[in-house]
């Protein structure tokens, strides 16, 4: 075992040296000199909290001291201080005091002895026997199974509170569509049949109703979509569709929400008619109403929301393409990847301060990829927003 052995005052100024094997040749100097001064110049700060330590506890093991003297670039130092002064070990690895001891007692029994308190503090720990590892092993494996038990327990809970939620959720959000959908009729109604006989402020609190009537119908719409999804349960009742009367329906009604705010909802569908799609009619119309609804929220007053109808090329067969576009403010570019996700709320508020609670574009990203299509955003700060879905079609019968 190559290292050294050097014996210091209690200034840890060097006594003698001694080699051990082939030494440490970089490192060597004259009676004297503080032996932190040995390890190089790179090394002093090292070496100087290797004393340091060694003044306040009295001993040290495998202390690393960085040092180019040597080619292993870090020496390992163990040493203590008794009443003669200190004794430090040098050794390249760590672990290396064991044979360093050996090796210096057959060179120098005594200092070998002022040594020794050291070896017993890394003297090796009795293993354990092979019965005791098995009872340890058995105990942690019984643990591991109850902790498995209980796990299964509470997501078992978890599930069935989960569903309960989800169940309550879609009771509430059923019995309050209904008298919603009520409220926005009779007052439709009564604009009907007062026609003419309402001023303009009467006429502007019956159209304020019908309007926030129909907005919390949506949201309860995505409250029962969300429960359906969160259950596994989102049911499509497909059958084949004219999307162009759809849609031209669902935008007839949006503009009730857009007068409110004094903006033009430009319709364009082809004049060919388009095959039949095959879609849930209901599903669709509820995508359409949270795509116009955002549309409307995030347009400043007197803008302009365009609805287009179209078919998407496609190599698979024919689609159905649904664009939605604003000019509004847009959406930066960091929150475009999140959009789609439930509760995500961007930083913008309508522009009237109209709030969301984030499950719009998700419903509609479901409700799309249920029916086998997608939904995309393009958008950026300034220049208004576009959402685009597209649908499988299918042919029409003959």
């Amino acid at each position: 075992m190559d290292g050294l052995v050097l014996t210091c005052d209690h200034d840890g100024r060097l006594r003698a040296l001694h080699r051990l094997g082939a030494g440490l040749p970089g490192l060597t100097g004259k009676p004297g000199t503080p032996f932190p001064a040995l390890f190089g110049p790179d090394a002093v700060a090292g070496a100087l909290d290797l004393f340091s330590g060694l003044r306040k506890s009295g001993r040290t093991l495998d202390h690393p001291v960085p040092s180019r003297l040597d080619p292993g670039g870090v020496l390992h130092v163990s040493g203590l201080s008794d009443a003669e002064g200190m004794v430090l070990a040098v050794a390249r690895a760590p672990g290396g005091l064991p044979a360093l001891m050996d090796a210096l007692d057959a060179l120098n029994p005594r200092l070998a002895r002022r040594l020794a308190p050291l070896g017993s503090a890394v003297a090796k720990p009795d293993l354990p026997s092979a019965d005791a590892l098995f009872d340890e092993m058995t105990l942690l494996n019984n643990d591991l199974a109850n902790a498995q038990r209980a796990l299964a327990k509470a997501n078992a809970e978890l599930a069935a509170s989960n569903e309960q939620k989800n169940r309550l959720m879609g009771m509430l959000a059923h019995d309050l569509r209904t008298p919603l959908q009520v409220v926005a009729g009779f007052a439709e109604l009564l604009v009907q049949r007062l026609d003419g006989r309402l001023d303009a402020t009467e006429r502007a609190c019956l159209e304020r109703i019908r309007e926030t009537s129909l907005s919390m119908r949506h949201m309860v719409e995505d409250a029962l979509s969300l429960a359906a999804l969160q259950a596994g349960r989102l049911r499509l009742a497909r059958r084949p569709s004219d999307l162009a009367a759809l849609v031209s329906r669902n935008v007839s009604m949006n503009r009730v929400l857009a007068e409110g705010k004094s903006i033009t909802i430009e319709l364009s569908v082809p004049e060919h008619p388009l095959p039949l799609a095959d879609i849930d009619p209901a599903k669709l119309d509820q995508l359409l109403n949270n795509l116009l609804s955002n549309a409307i929220k995030y347009s400043d007053r007197g803008g302009r929301v365009g609805v287009a109808l179209g078919e998407a090329p496609s190599e698979g067969g024919g689609w159905a393409r649904i664009r939605v576009s604003d000019d509004g403010r847009g959406i930066p570019p960091a929150e475009l990847a999140q959009l789609f996700q439930p509760f995500t709320r961007t930083g913008r508020l309508g522009t009237e301060g109209e709030g969301t609670v984030g499950l719009g574009l998700y419903i509609c990203r479901s409700i799309a990829e249920g029916h086998g299509g997608r939904i995309t955003a393009d958008s950026a700060p300034g220049r208004g927003s576009t959402f685009t879905v597209e649908l499988p079609l299918v042919a029409s019968s003959p």
